[in-house]
């Protein structure tokens, strides 16, 4: 039975795969079959917008095993969520989490079973579009009262994207290659040269 991790970062500023790669690779799973979506929102990019996604929901189509960290890798929205863990539910996926070894099999026929997963799943569907909307506005309220202190400055690029294209050119090295190098995210090296062409 094919297994496959599926992980996503937000922001490749600060932030890398390569955890998400390390707890694949913990749980045994290949590195061809690992699927990250770097840069991309849960919240504001829905699933099968994400060009990783899709690769996974293709190989999942015949059943499966999906292993992401929590299920807000797959999005921080209720109704999505919900959509996409019945749309895997229905192949016969099982989706199983690492953060606290929390499953939901598709493949369940006990009634009481799936009434267990289904009340869980939206429970937690329902929290992680909860815990989204809660940081936004705490963050929201955090720059206003530094903006009416006057100690706003904005946020600070953590790339310098002149010496990121400056090492890309000077060794003609990939976006995968920059990104290792700087150990950053591909999508971090795709901003960075494309700055460049501005």
């Amino acid at each position: 039975m094919r297994k496959l991790y599926y992980g996503r970062i937000s922001t490749t500023d600060g932030q890398t795969s390569a955890s998400q790669y390390e707890d694949a690779r913990q749980r045994g799973i290949a590195e061809n079959d690992v699927f990250i979506d770097e840069g991309v929102s849960g919240y504001h990019v829905p699933p099968e917008a994400r060009e990783k996604w899709r690769m996974v929901e293709h190989d999942l189509r015949h059943s499966g095993i999906l292993v992401v960290r929590w299920l807000d890798r797959i999005s921080r929205r209720y109704d999505e969520l919900h959509k996409t863990m019945r749309r895997l539910m229905e192949l016969g996926v099982r989706v199983e989490c690492t953060l606290n070894g929390m499953s939901f099999d598709g493949k369940a026929v006990d009634p009481i079973e799936k009434a267990t997963r289904d009340a869980v799943l939206a429970f937690m569907a329902a929290q992680g579009e909860a815990d989204y909307r809660n940081r936004a506005e705490m963050q929201k309220r955090g720059v206003e009262l530094a903006k009416a202190a006057g100690k706003y400055s904005g946020r600070q690029r953590v790339s310098d994207y002149d010496a990121i294209k400056a090492w890309r050119a000077e060794h003609g090295a990939s976006i995968k290659e920059t990104a290792e190098h700087f150990g950053i995210g591909t999508a971090t090296v795709k901003r960075a040269c494309a700055e460049q062409s501005m």
